[in-house]
């Protein structure tokens, strides 16, 4: 019996010693982890910080780029801008607004460039080309007919003094 006992005690000891070591073990995973999870916790700072100091750096128009109201806003923008290249295009081709628009959009992935983009550059061109046009109005005939005359208007003029007294 003395014999089975010692075996027993011999055998709480290796239970403890093996429960001590794993108790060791134990604690060092956890340090182990815990020092993963700062580190997870500081690169998550720090990309948060990274997001924070880009957006800052974005101007207004490229922080509304990606909403719904900017692009609204963009295309409300473009669109007097593409009529006016329909225009033309239906004035040049004599086609349907429908086949003009088509015309600009297969236009535009064939360059590879914005439909808005390639209406402002038809739009440039022909603004660029188109005759000079003398300006129209009442001023400019009185001020073309004075000057056909032969006469010499004069803001000093005594008749002007007269009206501006009366």
């Amino acid at each position: 019996m003395h014999v089975e006992l010692h075996d027993l005690y011999a055998q709480a000891e290796a239970a403890r010693k093996r429960s001590m070591l794993l108790t060791r073990q134990l604690r060092a995973t956890e340090r182990k982890a815990m020092e993963n999870w700062q580190l997870i916790e500081a690169a998550w700072n720090q990309t948060e910080q990274i997001r924070a100091q880009r957006l800052a750096a974005r101007t207004d128009r490229e922080r509304l780029r990606y909403s719904a109201y900017a692009r609204l806003q963009a295309r409300l923008a473009s669109l007097p801008v593409i009529e006016q290249a329909k225009g033309i295009i239906m004035a040049r081709y004599g086609c349907s607004e429908d086949q003009a628009f088509d015309v600009l959009r297969r236009a535009s992935q064939r360059k590879n460039i914005k439909v808005r983009d390639l209406a402002a550059d038809i739009v440039a061109q022909t603004a660029r080309s188109a005759p000079r046009r003398r300006p129209s109005g009442p001023a400019a005939t009185t001020a073309r007919s004075d000057h056909e005359r032969g006469r010499r208007t004069v803001s000093g003029d005594s008749r002007d003094n007269h009206r501006a007294s009366a």
